[in-house]
């Protein structure tokens, strides 16, 4: 286990031409008229609409294992989200795994908030840099207070804690757990089960 602090993320590299960035509601109106359809490759970042990464065979098998693994543990007070949105200030990521609070019911209409979410979860492979850079950002802002990087190419679980909002957001604390590690599961400030990296891993 090897622990670091005080990461600092990347930023996103904005086009030399006028842009303009689109707020949740007029990106949720995008969806609404049809411009956009749910389910596209698309997710709102920091106000811009951008591609999501092609998901290649071993990042699939690694979100099915995940989540196979927290149906089996999560009590009835958790709701397990795949690959779902979260609606945050002038973000709408779509993370591969995030535990929310429940009951189920409560998100009938809306999607969880940052409020909402105690652990989220990237997958990363060729997505590896933007999951550390803006993603990371984007959670530390919003207060997520676990966010995991399962990393295919190095083969560990990155694990950022301790979030710091305002200009310069990120998360003070990052753990790196190895394939032959274990990485406790806390929600709501308790530790609820342990999880092998290696079972992670295809």
């Amino acid at each position: 286990m090897i622990v670091l602090e005080r990461l600092e993320p990347t930023q996103r590299v904005l086009p030399s031409l006028p842009v303009r960035p689109f707020s949740v509601a007029e990106y949720h109106k995008l969806l609404a008229v049809g411009i956009l359809k749910s389910g596209d490759p698309y997710e709102l970042l920091n106000g811009w609409i951008v591609p999501k990464m092609s998901i290649n065979p071993p990042h699939n098998k690694s979100v099915r294992l995940l989540n196979r693994w927290f149906a089996r543990v999560l009590s009835d007070d958790w709701v397990l989200q795949v690959q779902g949105a979260i609606t945050l200030s002038m973000s709408e990521p779509e993370p591969d795994i995030a535990i929310v609070e429940g009951p189920e019911d409560r998100y009938d209409d809306v999607n969880p908030g940052g409020r909402d979410s105690h652990l989220i979860i990237e997958v990363a492979d060729s997505s590896l840099s933007e999951d550390r850079g803006e993603k990371l950002q984007i959670y530390a802002q919003a207060r997520i207070p676990i966010y995991w990087i399962v990393n295919l190419i190095d083969r560990q679980i990155e694990e950022y804690s301790q979030p710091r909002g305002g200009k310069k957001a990120t998360y003070r604390q990052r753990v790196v757990f190895g394939e032959r590690e274990s990485i406790p599961v806390h929600l709501g400030g308790k530790r609820v089960a342990l999880l092998r990296v290696c079972d992670m891993l295809p």
